[in-house]
């Protein structure tokens, strides 16, 4: 019975239904809406437990702006996983054309920042995840590039993007353990450090603040980005609750505009902490998940793996967009199942 609640409690911090030590509480935060004006937008389905639900068509969803519904014109599943080989084919005749060869699959980009404090309850959450984060980037494709920051006192860049998952992990120990600064040198032409501002990330005095460097080193890169945050808070407490702090709103935004949802694996070693609010919030307001690894940090992780497998672009029908004003909510229609995560975003 422990187990099986151990598990509804970790369910339940990811879908946002509420958390065993009361009500969910909402930080208070006053900031700018993200507004947008592109004809399609990036949502993940998932299951209980995680797993993306396959095999959805423009049907399935229903897209509202205000009260306008937008119809849906095309729905596509883009995955990290390796496609199928091209089928055999006879070689051409003579005077015919060759086949086009097939378009290389661009590698997914994946950032793991680490918030360290040796506080007990804290260290001791990232140690005790640290096989199942080996056991997460197992599950990445090979053709994944996965780079690390981390804060302390300031940013630092702890790994630029590589393949190689026996540095990931060297970087993520060296993260956890407040190690000296790396000095890494841009390599190629995915480099996070080639766009890294090691002297503003030196002034960052806030993991708010971090975020949103490290956000707008990935901007300049092309689709989506996930970002793993190993961390155990954002925001401030004090007497009324818990603030969101001026950094927040910044960092929500250049998040936005990098096209990074956060996925957060709190390692504070505890069912609950006034600060999980804050790591709530980000996830929310990025299209990303928020799970618990106090009780099961497998299954965290786990579920993490999933979520990040694959995620739907969902192209609206333009015509229908002048009509349209407010809120964009999506929805699947009655007869499916599954929770849509996607970044928060308003029709202008």
């Amino acid at each position: 019975m422990k187990l099986r609640a151990a598990a509804a409690l970790l369910v339940s911090g990811f879908l946002g239904l509420g958390l065993a030590a009361g009500a969910r509480q909402e930080p208070r935060f006053e900031g700018d809406r993200i507004d947008v004006s592109l004809a399609t937008v990036v949502a993940r389905v998932v299951d209980t437990w995680g797993a993306p639900v396959l095999d959805l068509k423009p049907e399935d969803f229903r897209v509202r702006a205000g009260k306008v519904e937008i119809p849906v014109a095309a729905v596509d599943w883009f995955s990290g996983e390796e496609p199928p080989p091209p089928p055999l084919v006879e070689p051409p005749e003579a005077g015919e054309e060759a086949p086009a060869p097939p378009v290389p699959r661009p590698s997914r980009l994946v950032v793991f920042f680490v918030q360290a404090d040796l506080n007990p309850t804290r260290i001791g959450g990232q140690l005790r995840l640290r096989p199942h984060t080996r056991g997460l980037l197992d599950t990445l494709p090979p053709g994944d590039r996965v780079a690390v920051v981390s804060y302390d006192s300031h940013l630092k860049l702890r790994q630029d993007f590589t393949q190689d998952h026996e540095k990931v992990h060297a970087a993520l120990d060296r993260a956890m353990l407040y190690s000296p600064e790396d000095e890494i040198a841009p390599e190629g032409p995915e480099s996070l450090a080639g766009h890294f501002d090691v002297a503003a990330a030196r002034r960052a005095a806030t993991p708010e603040r971090a975020l949103e460097l490290t956000a707008r080193a990935l901007a300049p890169f092309p689709g989506e980005k996930t970002l793993i945050f190993l961390g155990w808070g954002l925001g401030r407490f004090g007497g009324g609750g818990v603030d969101m702090v001026p950094a927040y709103g910044p960092a929500v935004r250049a998040l936005a505009a990098a096209r990074a949802s956060v996925f957060v694996l709190d390692v504070t070693s505890a069912d609950y902490h006034s600060l999980e609010v804050g790591l709530q919030n980000v996830a929310d307001a990025t299209g990303g998940i928020y799970l618990k690894t106090f009780r099961l940090p497998g299954l965290a992780t786990r579920t993490l793996a999933k979520t990040i497998s694959g995620f739907y672009v969902i192209t609206l029908d333009a015509a229908q967009l002048p009509s349209a004003k407010g809120p964009l909510r999506i929805e699947l229609r009655d007869g499916k199942r599954g929770t849509v995560i996607a970044r928060p975003a308003r029709i202008r």
